[in-house]
């Protein structure tokens, strides 16, 4: 391998087939045992609108981490098949719970599914209007 040529990464069995070329070319190096995210594990990074500078800082994404350009810089690639690289700590699991209160961009569909499941939970149960009666 030259100096120019980049490094083929071992693409895991969970990653599509789609994006089996665009795991295996990602840049970055193997993470250190210290880093909480190891190659292939899905992550996700919230977007936020007010987010100073474009792109995964407003939109978020979902993805698979491939590897690490530095200390705590990890490179990956999205569920679209786009590539990204990220400070370790604006990263967390994909598996992580939407919070139904937060206010990120990626999440909103699911958000919404929360709140209107919430809202009719809170139909279902009716409310109480009044302490000792009926409320007329």
């Amino acid at each position: 391998m030259t100096r120019h040529e980049q490094m083929r990464h071992p693409v895991p069995a969970h990653i599509p087939t789609h994006l089996a070329e665009a795991y295996a070319t990602t840049a970055g190096r193997q993470p250190s045992d210290h880093c909480p995210y190891q190659p292939g594990t899905a992550v996700q990074r919230h977007g936020y609108a007010g987010y100073p500078a474009p792109g995964f800082g407003r939109t978020g994404f979902r993805g698979w981490v491939v590897g690490t350009v530095g200390g705590t810089i990890l490179t990956g690639i999205t569920d679209d098949g786009r590539e990204w690289w990220e400070e370790w700590g604006r990263l967390e699991p994909a598996a992580t719970p939407v919070d139904p209160w937060g206010h990120c961009t990626c999440c909103r569909e699911a958000r919404l599914e929360l709140r209107r499941a919430e809202h009719a939970r809170h139909q279902e149960r009716g409310e109480q209007l009044d302490l000792f009666g009926v409320a007329s």
